[in-house]
């Protein structure tokens, strides 16, 4: 499943792809994939505008559109990005797509459909609205911040560090490599930590994400 560091490498790519080009047209075949808004509304929000923006809180991508507005992807299990401009280079599993005036096209592709896509006027309202935690590589973290949001849960570290309403963007992949770096079992007991473990967490967490992000 895409995590902080994998949504932030669409973030750019989408910077370098698609700034600055105009949508004439917004296609799906899956409108289970849409969340909040509908084919047709998704079409109104979006057509005849340009992308102007973007924007990452945790594992949401968002994709802010001339006039006001933000595409908000979620990428699930398999979601995935391209832009292109030849008709045979349209990804196999294409579920949304937007036609750009140059002729070129960025395609939504997601063998397995597990991804979500939604429309909002708002990134920090949809943040606060989905109960999205501080952003684990854009906002600071610390022990003391730490502490306050995992302290006290009586579970193992590994699930505290994937709950999305403390701390969004990591997941099961970069859990286990936070975890490695610092040499705990993913099943240690958050009551086991010190406030030194606290300290050792947060540079561990900046220090993979940011590493991954680099590469």
């Amino acid at each position: 499943m895409p995590e902080l560091p994998d949504v932030e490498v669409f973030r750019r790519y989408l910077e370098a792809n698609t700034l600055h080009r105009r949508i004439a047209g917004v296609d799906t075949d899956a409108p289970r994939l849409l969340t909040g808004v509908t084919p047709d509304e998704l079409r109104e929000a979006l057509r005849g505008r340009s992308i102007e923006a973007t924007a990452r809180h945790g594992k949401h991508l968002f994709v802010g559109v001339e006039g006001g507005g933000w595409l908000v992807l979620h990428f699930g299990m398999t979601g995935n990005l391209k832009h292109y401009s030849r008709v045979e280079d349209e990804p196999t599993h294409t579920h949304l797509r937007l036609d750009f005036e140059d002729g070129s096209h960025l395609a939504w592709d997601d063998v397995r459909k597990m991804g979500r896509v939604s429309f909002t006027r708002d990134v920090d309202r949809y943040v606060a609205e989905k109960h999205l935690g501080r952003d684990a590589l854009r906002q600071p973290l610390n022990g003391r911040i730490l502490r306050e949001l995992y302290g006290g849960r009586r579970t193992n570290l590994k699930a505290v560090l994937m709950k999305q309403e403390l701390v969004a963007g990591i997941g099961n992949e970069f859990s286990d490599e936070i975890l490695f770096q610092m040499g705990l079992h993913p099943e240690t007991q958050m009551a086991a930590l010190s406030d030194a473990d606290y300290e050792r967490l947060a540079d561990a967490i900046q220090d993979v994400l940011s590493e991954a992000v680099r590469d």
